[in-house]
């Protein structure tokens, strides 16, 4: 399958990416982390949209961030974070690679904060695998890889010196969730229907809908609905 697709499409991605939480506990480790490389990266200085985007004419205005083989950890991160089932497919057939290299690359303050957060977790993942299997991400086996994020994908369970690299699993898993219900394969997995035609007369709200709204009405001081 190509993975060739419209930095268009991507970038309607990064407007629905938000922060999500993070918090870690201590328990005995394993063995001892590879390190985290936590060395600045320097700031991005290709110009954003501005204040007023050509929308006729778009364009992206920046460049792309991230080479070949980190693209391809994101491919492989995103099959074991959203394997395809019944519903939908893999989200490594999805793009959503592409997704995460145009979030890092606008620049703007969330998207910096983010850019060095994913690079520096993409090192991390490389050298914790070559430390454990001598092999990077891409060469290890899926169960040498779920080894590596059992250590930093649940909450409770975080030993020492993995905070920064849980930290990192925490964002990439967000942003790949938000890429993947950005997607029509997402929305269908949640059954949303999105804005479509009411065929034939339009029946009105619930009662339910109704009552609901009719209590927001009031509480403003508005006249509610007739049923």
């Amino acid at each position: 399958m190509s993975r060739d697709i419209s930095r268009r499409v991507t970038l309607a991605w990064v407007a629905a990416a938000s922060t999500l939480p993070y918090a870690a506990s201590a328990q005995d480790a394993a063995a001892t982390p590879a390190a985290w490389n936590d060395d600045a990266i320097a700031p991005l200085t290709a110009p954003g949209y501005g204040q007023d985007p050509d929308l006729q004419n778009p364009s992206v205005p920046w460049p792309l961030t991230l080479n070949p083989h980190q693209r391809g950890i994101l491919r492989i991160a995103a099959d074991l974070m959203l394997p395809a089932d019944k519903h939908s497919p893999s989200g490594g057939t999805l793009h959503l690679d592409a997704f995460l290299d145009e979030w890092i690359s606008a620049p703007y303050p969330d998207q910096q904060r983010d850019r060095a957060l994913m690079l520096h977790g993409l090192e991390w993942l490389d050298a914790e695998c070559r430390q454990r299997f001598n092999t990077d991400f891409a060469g290890a086996s899926d169960a040498q890889r779920r080894t590596v994020f059992d250590l930093i994908a649940w909450r409770q369970k975080i030993a020492p010196g993995y905070e920064r690299p849980a930290q990192f699993f925490a964002r990439l898993r967000g942003l790949m969730m938000i890429g993947f219900y950005s997607l029509p394969e997402g929305a269908a997995d949640i059954g949303y229907m999105g804005n479509k035609p009411s065929l034939g007369p339009y029946a009105g709200p619930t009662r339910e809908a109704l009552a609901q709204f009719n209590q927001a009405m009031t509480g403003l001081g508005l006249k509610p609905a007739k049923a």
